[in-house]
């Protein structure tokens, strides 16, 4: 277990009026006990910790099997994150221990978004790997958009433990969905191509995005792209500790619908990343939580027009005393 974060959490507790609190969700578990589990619990309980594991996984005296163990600890109040929770889980650990569940977010999220030293350095360069395998990639006439995804995964197995989730390769018009599942389509050159990628390195992850082919500013899509950028960087000088995080979405929203896109904004202008490649805080208008020095966060702003295609910059920041981009 580790002591310095299980501290952090009991004082969030306190905070929060809650003597306990129990996450199932595997990068909880992995980020407070070093073991990745699924369909386990963990539970922080009146200062001490413990795992409670299924019969999948080896046991030592330290992890116990839920069911009669989690019966004899008696829990009042209960804090969890509802997203994070199965309804199944959630009514199982509930009929287990007979506790009252308090749903509360963000609660184990708030711990990990405060990155050490060691998590800023593995993501760093997990973004560093990730950048010279998206620059260092050539489209070529006739490649596919499975074709590209195939080349990003089969790189990032090489330089790292594979990609920190589903690479994106939109070419033309596909790329006025944000989350477009690649296919057959094939690149020609001079046409526009969103490559959204990013590598898993010691557990961490990286995340970006890359537009190639935009070579006419005068395009709507060319205006689309520098928009985006001139609205990333109008925020960039406001992320600050304490600074609002919807007030940055807004700075960037607000800049993109001045410009004529408020219809074309389809997501929120970033999200928090680590053990996982979304993490709190998402980045959008209504979140009133604050910046913290230790945060790491994409800034991705983007524009989608159907039938025509669409425009995503991103990259990973950290917040020191501003927002010191990563790679």
């Amino acid at each position: 277990m580790n002591r310095g974060r299980l501290s952090r959490l009991e004082r969030l507790l306190k905070q929060k009026g809650l003597k306990s609190a129990v996450s199932c969700d595997p990068s909880d578990i992995l980020y407070f006990t070093g073991m990745r589990a699924e369909g386990a619990y963990f539970l922080f309980h009146r200062g001490e910790a413990g795992l409670f594991l299924n019969s999948l996984y080896p046991r030592d005296k330290k992890w116990k099997a839920p069911g009669s163990a989690l019966k004899k600890i008696k829990l009042g109040k209960t804090g969890i994150e509802p997203s994070k929770f199965s309804l199944s889980s959630m009514a199982a650990f509930k009929k287990m221990t007979g506790c009252q569940i308090v749903h509360t977010e963000p609660l184990f999220a708030k711990i990990r978004a405060l990155k050490e030293p060691g998590e800023i350095i593995k993501i760093h360069a997990a973004q560093k790997i990730s950048m010279a395998l998206c620059s260092g990639m050539r489209l070529k006439d006739g490649m596919s958009e499975k074709d590209a995804v195939s080349y990003i995964s089969s790189r990032a197995h090489e330089l790292a433990e594979g990609p920190s989730f589903e690479p994106i390769a939109a070419f033309g018009a596909n790329s006025a969905y944000p989350h477009h599942s690649p296919g057959a389509k094939k690149y020609a050159r001079g046409k526009t191509a969103l490559i959204d990628m990013g590598v898993r390195y010691k557990g961490y992850c990286a995340d970006l995005t890359r537009m190639k082919g935009l070579f006419n500013i005068k395009t709507l899509l060319g205006r689309a792209y520098g928009a985006v950028k001139k609205a990333r960087d109008m925020a960039l000088p406001h992320i600050a500790p304490g600074a609002e995080i919807g007030g940055i979405a807004r700075i960037i929203n607000d800049y993109l619908a001045g410009q004529g896109f408020e219809k074309n904004i389809l997501h929120s202008a970033g999200h928090g990343i680590g053990l996982d490649v979304h993490e709190w805080p998402s980045i959008n208008c209504r979140e009133r939580a604050k910046f913290e020095k230790g945060m790491v966060f994409t800034l991705e702003p983007g524009l989608y027009f159907r039938g025509v295609g669409g425009v995503r910059v991103e990259d990973v920041y950290v917040l020191e005393d501003k927002a010191r981009v990563l790679g």
